[in-house]
């Protein structure tokens, strides 16, 4: 999450890449960064905060930190331009948050990008020289480098690129932590939340992957779910743990001679297993999650996590709908999916820039949005995401926006078109948004 205080020039990340500027100024830089993977920057709340001191004995971290703010200032230097969603909606134009920006703020985007990549490749060739030895590897380091390598990739476009730092952490996590989670053995609260970050990132992912071997076939363990009900107070997505299997579950489902569900392995056929995910879904209690949640929570929230939740419940039974409907397009649904949508909007409506919890609904923002053919509720999205990108400007964010454009734009001219715009020839529209994204050749990761 950008914060008004990252004003750190050019000149001054170029010269903490050479370790030539003060300790006080790179712990300011690293605690900026540290931010982003929590809502509430609180002392004693946020473990990330001890990443930072371990930037001086490990050169990875201070490039990856480095890489993660100067493009956040790359992004920063782009103003945002007020987006008329009701004048794109009737001309049938596209258009994407940012506007061009000055000529010298143009060259500062420019070069904060060009140190962006510079740094992200030296991160990248550190890590490699680190894994060459994994038997005497920092684990807290090492997959702290890698969460902040998909983040990276999160602030850059939140596509494609990310999956292979999934597949890393992925790795890293079963082959050196695998017995901790399992046995569910005591862990430093740093650790927890390195790897509770990572799953929730893998889940997320294979909601919209398109490419095979994105979604683990692997069981959900009871080690993993309580690593994440234990990080979720506060996480930066405040997705409820205990929906998330449901929807990794959902996108095993989707994906091609799945056999069944690791989740529910007594139930028959696919439709059957998805009908109980579903119905596990629609019964889940917001407000019971809330008020269980507050001993956890860094701060008193219960009425906006309440919101929160009921978002991500009725996003997650759109999700989970799409996937039965696309398995078995017959089956009649028992509610409706523009309700669903209407209880969304609904909800984060109630969640304003100011609160910290308000960069957590992007993705029941996006499965509305999705979903939704109406214009109003269409429009509505559309100022949402310009006002997230406010608030935090991240390529993902962009990227998905655009992506709903697309959708949008399809729908009116009576085609079916991907993420990417391009038209799916042979394709009758029929909603399938999931299908027709996942046939766009690109892995979205929407957080």
């Amino acid at each position: 999450m950008l914060r008004e205080s990252i004003c750190f020039t050019v000149s001054y990340l170029r010269l903490l890449a050479q370790s030539l500027i003060p300790i006080n100024v790179r712990i300011i830089v690293a605690s900026d960064v540290c931010r982003d993977l929590v809502l509430y920057d609180i002392p004693k709340h946020n473990p990330f905060r001890e990443l930072i001191p371990l930037t001086h004995q490990h050169s990875v971290l201070l490039q990856i930190i480095i890489a993660n703010s100067a493009l956040h200032m790359s992004n920063a230097c782009q103003k945002s331009l007020v987006l008329d969603t009701t004048a794109f909606l009737h001309r049938h134009r596209t258009s994407l948050l940012g506007s061009p920006c000055s000529s010298s703020s143009a060259i500062q985007q420019l070069e904060s990008y060009n140190d962006a990549l510079a740094a992200k490749q030296r991160a990248l060739y550190l890590l490699k020289s680190a894994l060459n030895s994994i038997a005497s590897v920092d684990i807290d380091v090492t997959l702290a480098v890698v969460l902040l390598f998909i983040e990276f990739e999160l602030i850059d476009s939140g596509r494609d690129n990310w999956r292979y730092h999934i597949n890393g952490a992925r790795t890293i996590i079963e082959t050196l932590c695998g017995s901790n989670i399992s046995t569910q053995t005591a862990m430093s609260p740093l650790r927890s939340c390195l790897i509770s970050n990572c799953l929730v990132f893998d889940i997320l992912g294979s909601t919209l992957a398109c490419s095979i071997g994105l979604v683990p076939s692997d069981s959900f363990s009871t080690g993993a779910l309580s690593l994440l009900q234990d990080a979720e107070g506060n996480h930066c997505s405040s997705f409820p743990a205990i929906l998330l299997p449901l929807i990794r579950t959902g996108a095993q489902l989707s994906q091609p001679n799945h056999p069944s569900s690791p989740l529910y392995p007594s139930t028959g056929s696919k439709q059957q297993q998805a009908l109980l995910l579903l119905s596990t879904a629609r019964s889940f209690n917001p407000l019971a999650w809330a008020t269980n949640l507050q001993p956890r929570s860094p701060a008193t929230d219960l009425l906006h996590r309440t919101h929160i939740a009921s978002a991500h419940r009725a996003a997650v039974c759109i999700y989970l709908s799409r996937v039965l409907l696309s398995l078995y397009p017959t089956t009649q649904l028992s509610h409706n999916l523009e309700s669903l949508v209407a209880d969304i909007i609904a909800h984060l409506s109630f969640i304003p820039p100011s609160s910290a919890l308000f960069t957590a609904t992007t993705w029941p923002a996006f499965i509305a949005g999705a979903e939704t053919n109406d214009r109003a509720r269409q429009e509505w999205v559309a100022r949402r995401f310009q006002e997230l990108w406010e608030v935090e400007p991240w390529g993902l964010i962009r990227g998905a926006l655009g992506v709903l454009e697309r959708i949008w734009v399809g729908r009116r001219s009576g085609v079916v078109v991907n993420g990417e715009g391009t038209l799916l020839k042979g394709k009758k529209g029929d909603g399938d948004w999931i299908g027709d994204l996942k046939g766009g050749g690109v892995d979205w990761l929407i957080l």
